[in-house]
């Protein structure tokens, strides 16, 4: 055994026989080549390869042998040049706004449950919420090559547009629709679901009813439908005293939100939410007021987070299946990479308004 080390100590430049340990060490910032594995393993460069690849055309003996080469050196493929080669690197990019919200990691792991089984791996990239953030990722993901590519929304500059458009790539567009995706869409309307829900809070009586979105700098289009599903069911219906105000999408945002429709003065009877987080902060400020929910003041969010179903009383909002969004949009992704047929996709996933305790309320309080 000596004698084998020594012979690659003398004949590669990359590694050294230590004497006092026995094992063939690696000089720092030094990389092991599919050479040097083959010579360790005493076969040639294609044996390696085949190996490497699964090829069913090597003795039991011989790939053990690789692969106890593969061990010793510390051997990892080069896959951006094997990707290269095949034109695939296995890697699939997404980009979301915030790796910390829970509707974006739910859509990120059903993504990964389908790529995962099918040998694929997931690159995540956040950009906030700009535009800017969005081309600087996106153009970075690009340089490395990705098979395919999942942008959170749909609406993107022409700089995005035209980048992913020029990518020669799968793209997925998740989150919303659109009449006009880049290449696939998979999501829900919004704006319907905005509306949907507006009109169960008019058909429970209420008639006095604000909107509360996000900041403008907060940049969602996302969110902004929402709020234009809210003003198209208030706009349908006569009688109805509306207003929009804006806060910060937080729990804290949607306490604020309280404390400006109290200090105005105004009888507000009910309040629709751009997100589930706000509204959450919202009926827990009313809490802390003991403002009577939804006696004096109904609170309905959006998204269905864990904690509006565990809070008391539990919220009203909109659901959305962001796993099955995620495994449709990895779905399509793979069935794309596989070479089936493709034309542009518009895949609508759908919405549930559930009505909760902070909207219903008794006859003799809706009157």
């Amino acid at each position: 055994m000596w004698k084998r080390f020594h012979k690659f100590a003398m004949d590669s430049p990359t590694r050294f026989f230590n004497t006092n340990t026995g094992h063939s060490e690696e000089k720092l910032g030094n990389t092991v080549r599919l050479s040097d594995v083959a010579k360790w393993a005493e076969v040639g460069v294609g044996t390696v390869s085949r190996v490497l690849n699964h090829s069913a055309k090597v003795s039991a003996i011989t790939r053990q042998k690789v692969l106890d080469a593969i061990a010793e050196l510390g051997y990892r493929p080069n896959l951006v040049a094997r990707g290269l080669a095949a034109n695939r690197t296995g890697l699939i990019a997404a980009i979301i706004p915030e790796i910390g919200y829970t509707q974006h990691s739910e859509i990120i792991l059903g993504m990964t449950e389908v790529l995962h089984a099918n040998e694929m791996n997931l690159m995540i990239g956040t950009c906030g919420y700009l535009d800017g953030g969005e081309l600087q990722v996106i153009e970075a993901f690009l340089d490395r090559r990705p098979d395919a590519i999942y942008v959170t929304g749909v609406r993107h500059t022409e700089a995005v547009r035209t980048a992913l458009e020029r990518s020669g790539i799968p793209v997925v567009e998740g989150g919303n629709l659109t009449d006009h995706p880049i290449d696939t869409v998979v999501g829900y309307s919004n704006f319907n679901a905005s509306a949907d829900l507006t009109r169960l809070l008019i058909d429970r009586g209420y008639r006095r009813i604000w909107h509360v979105t996000v900041n403008k700098d907060f940049n969602n289009g996302r969110v902004e439908d929402r709020l234009e599903g809210f003003q198209r069911a208030t706009s349908t219906e006569g009688g109805l005293e509306v207003n929009v105000i804006r806060c910060e999408n937080s729990f804290d945002g949607g306490a604020e939100a309280v404390r400006l429709v109290t200090a105005s003065g105004v009888k507000v009877e009910a309040l629709t939410f751009a997100t589930d987080a706000m509204a959450v902060g919202g009926l827990l400020e009313c809490q802390r007021r003991r403002i009577a929910v939804p006696e004096r003041l109904a609170i309905a969010g959006f998204g269905d987070l864990a904690i509006a179903r565990s809070i008391n009383p539990p919220l009203t909002t909109v659901k959305i299946d962001r796993l099955g969004l995620g495994r449709k949009a990895a779905e399509i992704i793979v069935s794309r990479l596989q070479g089936n047929d493709h034309c542009s996709q518009i895949v609508d996933v759908g919405f549930e308004v559930v009505e909760r305790e902070s909207t219903r309320r008794s006859d003799r309080a809706a009157h």
